[in-house]
């Protein structure tokens, strides 16, 4: 995930790295990385949205051999595409449609949109608005051959009833382990459920009810996790959203390639 290679800037747990975005490329090119996904929020000036930006980033792509399929959007989480006044609904939705774009001529084919926290989808209503708001974007997306993955905390069998009501290939999911375990829901069970949607995997660790933990250290089954996805046959990208380090003296590296040393254990258990 962008950003967990520098240290945390304006003291987010997850920002986009505006001091230092240029050298994480490089950085994760030396840890053994072959993906970045690409954070965009609405805290900073972000390159994605600039013709000069989208030529840097596919410079740096190239130059360290580092892929952006996907794009987090973050930035829906504090503007969101329900609950909203009329004007801002629009004027969101026009920013959508613009990065839409932008992951186009970027070569990005996944956009996420978070729906936990503050943008949670809490009522029937909530759902209705955001389906409806989406249905403004998804021949837009389909053209630009973009899908838009929703990260949710519903339940396995409601987040299938939620995707069954778009009925569009260009609508999937994205699916996280770590917030998975904190809402005490069964991975195997969520993974078999959603298994046709899944376009996208968070790798995380959290507490039941609880924050964000090192791996290993919180109550995901990472076994039951990894064993499943083998067995759903999962074949996209795994993006390592593990807790930065607690110790400030610890470089954003060395944590990084813990986390990727830990991973592939489970991905040389399960998929080799």
């Amino acid at each position: 995930m962008q950003g967990r290679l520098s240290q945390p800037y304006g003291g987010k747990f997850q920002s986009f790295p505006i001091t230092s975005w240029k050298q994480e490329f490089e950085k994760a090119s030396n840890c053994g990385f072959e993906a970045i996904e690409w954070i965009f929020d609405c805290h900073t000036q972000n390159p994605i949205l600039s013709p000069d930006g989208i030529s840097e980033i596919k410079l740096l792509s190239n130059k360290y051999n580092i892929v952006i399929n996907s794009i987090c959007a973050d930035y829906f989480m504090e503007k969101k595409l329900f609950c909203e006044s009329h004007d801002s609904l629009e004027k969101n939705i026009t920013i959508l449609k613009e990065l839409i774009l932008q992951a186009t001529k970027l070569g990005s084919s996944i956009i996420e949109i978070p729906l936990v926290d503050s943008s949670s989808l809490k009522t029937s209503d909530d759902k209705t608005q955001l389906r409806n708001n989406l249905d403004k974007v998804i021949v837009l997306a389909e053209k630009n051959s973009i899908t838009i993955v929703l990260e949710t905390d519903l339940s396995p069998t409601d987040f299938k009833e939620f995707l069954l009501e778009f009925d569009h290939p260009n609508v999937m999911a994205n699916y996280d382990s770590g917030n998975s375990a904190s809402l005490g829901y069964d991975s195997k069970e969520e993974l078999t459920i959603l298994k046709k949607w899944i376009k996208n995997v968070h790798v995380k660790d959290r507490k039941f009810k609880g924050t964000t933990v090192p791996l290993g250290l919180g109550d995901t089954n990472f076994d039951l996790f990894f064993s499943t996805l083998s067995k759903i046959q999962y074949s996209g990208d795994l993006i390592i959203q593990g807790a930065r380090s607690s110790d400030p003296e610890t470089i954003p590296e060395t944590t990084c390639e813990s986390y990727k040393k830990f991973v592939k254990e489970y991905v040389d258990k399960y998929y080799i």
